[in-house]
């Protein structure tokens, strides 16, 4: 009696330990997942502004997901900025129309998108670096690789 009585208090204080040490990492993992979505915040703030960096630009995005890239398009178009963080131009004829006809092809477009560039390389040039971005979520990168991000090559016109 007295050997089950102890097996199974040494077996009640081995899954209270377990169940503390799930607790812990799952306190870790919450101030993990809060310290990245603020610093992602910030990036995406940062990104609202003109004059950005190249360099700084690029060294960002290993912290931001694809969501996050979309957002700072959309915050730039609504202030009338360009959606590329790194165009500094002002959109100032932006179309009302939600689609783009092309007699040429016949083909109809969805512009929705593009309404929020100031040209067709802007939209492309942000298409390219948003392909670039991870999707995962911020707080479980740490065993993934983080690509080396590059910028899509301007035409000489």
């Amino acid at each position: 009696m007295w050997y089950t009585t102890s097996t199974s208090l040494i077996s009640s204080m081995q899954k209270s330990n377990r169940n503390r040490l799930s607790e812990e990492q799952l306190l870790k993992a919450i101030q993990k997942k809060k310290e990245c979505n603020a610093k992602a915040q910030k990036i995406v703030e940062s990104f609202l502004e003109r004059n950005i960096a190249r360099d700084y630009f690029l060294s960002q995005l290993k912290d931001i997901n694809q969501c996050h890239y979309e957002d700072i398009v959309d915050e730039r178009h609504i202030l009338l900025i360009c959606g590329y963080p790194l165009c500094d131009n002002l959109l100032e004829k932006v179309p009302s129309k939600k689609y783009q006809i092309s007699t040429t092809i016949n083909k109809v477009y969805d512009i929705t998108d593009r309404k929020k560039f100031c040209s067709s390389q802007c939209f492309k040039a942000s298409e390219f670096i948003k392909s670039q971005i991870l999707v995962s979520p911020l707080w479980l990168r740490q065993n993934e690789q983080i690509p080396e991000f590059k910028l899509l090559e301007e035409k000489n016109t």
